[in-house]
């Protein structure tokens, strides 16, 4: 159920990110819950634009890491209507990607 939800997600998006996309699914765990797996996926590959940003490419991992995040949230609704808001806060400012973002300050 889980791997044809998300094949249907990542088919709705544009061609260049359903690809990205799609090449970042398949290397996935089917033990790990997806929206930790794929809340993992949008943190690497946020981590690894550090010192990048200034770079064209860049915005192809920006546009990769939003719509991981977005099939994060979406996982999260998906599997557990009832914790979405609290799950995906915790990715949020306030959370995962908070963290990421303080480390952030002052790179490019």
């Amino acid at each position: 159920m889980k791997a044809a939800w998300l094949k249907a997600r990542i088919e709705e998006s544009p061609a260049p990110l359903r690809d990205r996309l799609a090449k970042v699914i398949a290397g996935l765990d089917p033990r790990v819950d997806l929206t930790e797996a794929l809340l993992d996926s949008a943190r690497a590959t946020l981590d690894g634009l550090y010192g990048q940003l200034e770079e064209r490419e860049a915005a192809f991992d920006l546009l990769l890491a939003d719509g991981l995040l977005t099939l994060a949230c979406e996982a999260a609704a998906y599997s557990d209507p009832e914790m979405v808001a609290e799950r995906c806060r915790a990715m949020g400012p306030e959370g995962e990607l908070g963290r990421l973002a303080e480390r952030w300050v002052g790179r490019s």
